[in-house]
Protein backbone atom coordinates (compact mmCIF):
# COMPACT_ATOMS: atom_id res chain seq x y z
CA UNK A 1 0.00 0.00 0.00
CA UNK A 2 1.11 3.55 -0.65
CA UNK A 3 2.73 5.71 1.88
CA UNK A 4 0.44 9.09 2.97
CA UNK A 5 2.02 12.10 2.53
CA UNK A 6 1.38 14.59 4.66
CA UNK A 7 2.47 18.71 4.10
CA UNK A 8 2.21 20.94 7.24
CA UNK A 9 2.19 24.17 6.27
CA UNK A 10 2.20 26.56 9.06
CA UNK A 11 4.05 29.65 9.58
CA UNK A 12 4.60 29.65 13.42
CA UNK A 13 7.74 27.35 14.27
CA UNK A 14 6.76 25.70 17.69
CA UNK A 15 3.28 24.96 16.27
CA UNK A 16 4.87 23.50 13.06
CA UNK A 17 7.32 21.66 15.29
CA UNK A 18 4.05 20.40 17.26
CA UNK A 19 1.34 19.70 15.11
CA UNK A 20 4.10 17.28 12.56
CA UNK A 21 4.75 15.84 16.21
CA UNK A 22 0.92 14.91 16.61
CA UNK A 23 0.51 13.71 13.05
CA UNK A 24 3.18 11.14 13.15
CA UNK A 25 2.63 10.29 16.64
CA UNK A 26 -1.03 9.40 15.80
CA UNK A 27 -0.22 8.07 12.04
CA UNK A 28 2.33 5.82 13.95
CA UNK A 29 -0.09 4.59 16.45
CA UNK A 30 -2.29 3.34 13.31
CA UNK A 31 0.66 1.41 11.47
CA UNK A 32 0.00 3.92 8.84
CA UNK A 33 3.35 4.44 6.79
CA UNK A 34 3.31 8.00 5.59
CA UNK A 35 5.71 10.80 5.33
CA UNK A 36 5.37 14.36 7.13
CA UNK A 37 7.33 17.61 5.13
CA UNK A 38 6.63 21.37 7.31
CA UNK A 39 6.51 23.81 5.29
CA UNK A 40 7.01 28.05 7.10
CA UNK A 41 4.93 29.68 4.39
CA UNK A 42 2.21 28.74 1.72
CA UNK A 43 5.33 30.41 -0.83
CA UNK A 44 7.38 27.66 -0.50
CA UNK A 45 4.34 25.07 -0.51
CA UNK A 46 3.09 26.07 -3.97
CA UNK A 47 7.16 26.39 -4.99
CA UNK A 48 7.39 22.77 -4.07
CA UNK A 49 4.09 22.02 -5.71
CA UNK A 50 5.03 23.56 -9.29
CA UNK A 51 6.11 20.89 -11.71
CA UNK A 52 5.20 17.74 -8.57
CA UNK A 53 1.07 18.49 -8.06
CA UNK A 54 0.87 14.99 -6.83
CA UNK A 55 3.83 14.73 -4.21
CA UNK A 56 1.30 15.75 -1.33
CA UNK A 57 -2.25 13.67 -0.71
CA UNK A 58 -2.77 15.94 2.11
CA UNK A 59 -2.24 19.86 2.68
CA UNK A 60 -2.50 21.01 6.76
CA UNK A 61 -2.98 24.20 6.00
CA UNK A 62 -2.70 27.34 8.81
CA UNK A 63 -5.84 29.58 7.47
CA UNK A 64 -3.62 32.70 8.64
CA UNK A 65 -0.09 33.35 7.59
CA UNK A 66 1.96 35.99 6.42
CA UNK A 67 2.28 36.46 2.85
CA UNK A 68 0.07 34.54 1.49
CA UNK A 69 -2.64 32.50 3.10
CA UNK A 70 -3.59 29.12 3.86
CA UNK A 71 -6.69 30.51 1.98
CA UNK A 72 -5.46 31.67 -0.22
CA UNK A 73 -3.33 28.75 -1.15
CA UNK A 74 -5.98 26.40 -1.28
CA UNK A 75 -8.00 28.25 -3.98
CA UNK A 76 -5.23 28.80 -6.31
CA UNK A 77 -4.44 24.88 -6.02
CA UNK A 78 -8.20 23.96 -6.20
CA UNK A 79 -8.83 26.63 -9.26
CA UNK A 80 -5.85 25.11 -11.31
CA UNK A 81 -7.91 20.98 -10.40
CA UNK A 82 -4.47 20.04 -8.40
CA UNK A 83 -4.99 16.45 -7.01
CA UNK A 84 -4.41 17.46 -3.45
CA UNK A 85 -6.90 17.57 -0.36
CA UNK A 86 -6.89 20.22 2.41
CA UNK A 87 -7.34 20.24 6.13
CA UNK A 88 -7.40 23.90 7.29
CA UNK A 89 -6.01 24.37 10.59
CA UNK A 90 -7.49 27.91 12.44
CA UNK A 91 -7.41 30.22 15.40
CA UNK A 92 -10.78 31.29 14.40
CA UNK A 93 -13.83 29.39 13.37
CA UNK A 94 -15.27 32.65 10.99
CA UNK A 95 -13.06 31.27 8.60
CA UNK A 96 -14.84 27.99 8.21
CA UNK A 97 -17.50 29.09 5.75
CA UNK A 98 -15.10 31.03 3.56
CA UNK A 99 -13.26 28.04 2.75
CA UNK A 100 -16.29 26.17 1.64
CA UNK A 101 -15.51 26.60 -1.88
CA UNK A 102 -12.50 24.15 -1.99
CA UNK A 103 -14.62 21.76 0.00
CA UNK A 104 -11.76 20.62 2.62
CA UNK A 105 -11.05 17.57 4.54
CA UNK A 106 -12.00 18.87 8.08
CA UNK A 107 -11.19 22.45 9.99
CA UNK A 108 -9.34 22.71 13.35
CA UNK A 109 -9.40 25.23 15.40
CA UNK A 110 -6.40 25.75 17.41
CA UNK A 111 -5.37 24.70 20.02
CA UNK A 112 -5.81 20.94 17.65
CA UNK A 113 -7.68 18.80 20.01
CA UNK A 114 -5.80 15.69 19.25
CA UNK A 115 -9.05 13.23 18.99
CA UNK A 116 -10.59 15.66 16.23
CA UNK A 117 -6.89 15.62 14.60
CA UNK A 118 -6.58 11.90 15.07
CA UNK A 119 -10.48 11.05 13.17
CA UNK A 120 -9.77 13.85 10.40
CA UNK A 121 -6.57 12.35 9.11
CA UNK A 122 -7.91 8.40 9.62
CA UNK A 123 -11.11 9.41 8.19
CA UNK A 124 -8.80 10.90 4.90
CA UNK A 125 -6.56 7.90 4.82
CA UNK A 126 -9.26 5.56 5.04
CA UNK A 127 -11.42 7.06 2.28
CA UNK A 128 -8.10 7.51 -0.16
CA UNK A 129 -5.69 4.71 1.13
CA UNK A 130 -7.09 1.78 2.64
CA UNK A 131 -7.07 -1.61 0.79
CA UNK A 132 -10.46 -1.47 -1.57
CA UNK A 133 -11.24 -5.14 -1.28
CA UNK A 134 -13.91 -6.52 1.73
CA UNK A 135 -13.45 -9.86 2.59
CA UNK A 136 -15.86 -12.21 3.57
CA UNK A 137 -15.50 -15.67 5.01
CA UNK A 138 -18.47 -18.68 4.97
CA UNK A 139 -16.96 -22.21 6.22
CA UNK A 140 -13.21 -22.73 4.97
CA UNK A 141 -14.05 -20.48 2.12
CA UNK A 142 -12.79 -16.77 1.60
CA UNK A 143 -14.47 -14.29 -0.62
CA UNK A 144 -12.58 -11.65 -1.64
CA UNK A 145 -14.65 -8.56 -3.68
CA UNK A 146 -14.05 -5.45 -4.86
CA UNK A 147 -15.46 -2.70 -2.14
CA UNK A 148 -16.03 -0.15 -4.85
CA UNK A 149 -18.19 -2.56 -6.89
CA UNK A 150 -20.63 -3.19 -4.35
CA UNK A 151 -23.82 -1.62 -4.98
CA UNK A 152 -25.43 -2.66 -1.08
CA UNK A 153 -25.60 -4.92 0.98
CA UNK A 154 -28.91 -6.13 2.83
CA UNK A 155 -29.77 -7.98 5.96
CA UNK A 156 -32.31 -10.38 4.91
CA UNK A 157 -33.34 -13.86 6.68
CA UNK A 158 -30.16 -13.79 8.91
CA UNK A 159 -28.06 -13.18 6.07
CA UNK A 160 -26.50 -10.54 4.50
CA UNK A 161 -26.75 -10.25 0.79
CA UNK A 162 -24.05 -8.42 -1.16
CA UNK A 163 -25.27 -6.93 -4.12
CA UNK A 164 -22.83 -6.38 -7.36
CA UNK A 165 -23.62 -5.62 -10.86
CA UNK A 166 -24.90 -8.64 -12.28
CA UNK A 167 -24.15 -10.82 -9.02
CA UNK A 168 -24.97 -11.01 -5.82
CA UNK A 169 -23.41 -12.99 -2.43
CA UNK A 170 -25.11 -14.18 0.56
CA UNK A 171 -22.63 -14.87 3.93
CA UNK A 172 -23.86 -15.83 7.53
CA UNK A 173 -23.01 -12.78 9.11
CA UNK A 174 -25.12 -9.67 10.50
CA UNK A 175 -25.28 -6.34 8.90
CA UNK A 176 -23.40 -5.10 12.03
CA UNK A 177 -20.37 -7.39 11.21
CA UNK A 178 -20.89 -6.31 7.35
CA UNK A 179 -20.71 -2.65 8.70
CA UNK A 180 -17.36 -2.94 10.72
CA UNK A 181 -15.47 -4.32 7.92
CA UNK A 182 -16.65 -1.32 5.44
CA UNK A 183 -14.95 1.81 5.01
CA UNK A 184 -16.65 4.35 6.82
CA UNK A 185 -16.13 6.67 4.94
CA UNK A 186 -17.53 4.53 1.39
CA UNK A 187 -20.65 2.82 3.05
CA UNK A 188 -23.14 4.29 5.45
CA UNK A 189 -26.89 3.07 6.58
CA UNK A 190 -30.08 4.25 5.11
CA UNK A 191 -31.95 1.82 6.56
CA UNK A 192 -32.35 -1.14 9.73
CA UNK A 193 -31.29 -3.59 6.90
CA UNK A 194 -29.57 -1.45 4.14
CA UNK A 195 -25.55 -0.84 4.10
CA UNK A 196 -25.18 1.07 0.86
CA UNK A 197 -21.85 2.15 -0.96
CA UNK A 198 -22.32 6.03 -0.76
CA UNK A 199 -20.25 6.57 -4.40
CA UNK A 200 -23.46 4.17 -6.29
CA UNK A 201 -25.90 6.99 -4.69
CA UNK A 202 -27.33 8.94 -7.83
CA UNK A 203 -30.00 10.84 -5.16
CA UNK A 204 -31.33 10.95 -1.96
CA UNK A 205 -34.97 11.69 -0.64
CA UNK A 206 -36.86 11.77 2.52
CA UNK A 207 -38.10 8.38 2.19
CA UNK A 208 -36.09 6.52 -0.84
CA UNK A 209 -32.67 5.87 -2.01
CA UNK A 210 -31.88 5.89 -6.18
CA UNK A 211 -28.61 4.23 -6.76
CA UNK A 212 -26.82 4.39 -9.99
CA UNK A 213 -27.96 0.75 -11.49
CA UNK A 214 -31.39 1.54 -10.95
CA UNK A 215 -31.94 0.05 -7.52
CA UNK A 216 -34.39 1.96 -4.73
CA UNK A 217 -33.85 1.32 -1.57
CA UNK A 218 -36.09 2.63 1.74
CA UNK A 219 -34.84 5.28 3.90
CA UNK A 220 -35.26 4.64 7.75
CA UNK A 221 -36.22 7.90 9.94
CA UNK A 222 -33.89 7.55 12.44
CA UNK A 223 -31.32 6.99 9.60
CA UNK A 224 -32.14 10.05 6.95
CA UNK A 225 -29.51 12.13 8.43
CA UNK A 226 -27.05 10.73 9.50
CA UNK A 227 -26.99 8.91 5.87
CA UNK A 228 -27.16 12.43 4.13
CA UNK A 229 -24.52 13.81 6.51
CA UNK A 230 -21.99 10.56 5.19
CA UNK A 231 -23.30 11.43 1.36
CA UNK A 232 -22.12 15.34 1.81
CA UNK A 233 -18.70 14.42 3.41
CA UNK A 234 -18.12 11.73 0.69
CA UNK A 235 -19.32 14.28 -1.73
CA UNK A 236 -16.91 16.79 -0.75
CA UNK A 237 -14.03 14.49 -0.27
CA UNK A 238 -12.25 16.30 -3.57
Amino acid sequence: MAAYHLAICEDDPDERAHLEALCSSLLSARQIDHTLTPFASAEALAEALEGDTGRFDLLLLDIQMAGMSGMELARTLYAQHVPVRFLFITGCADYALEGHSVHPVHYLLKPVELEALDQALYRDWQAHHQARAMIFRMGGKTVSLPAGDISYMESLNRMVIVHLPGEEHAFPITLADAERMALPALFARCHNSFLVNLDQVKSVGRTEVLLRDGSKLPVGRRFYRSFQSALVRRINRY
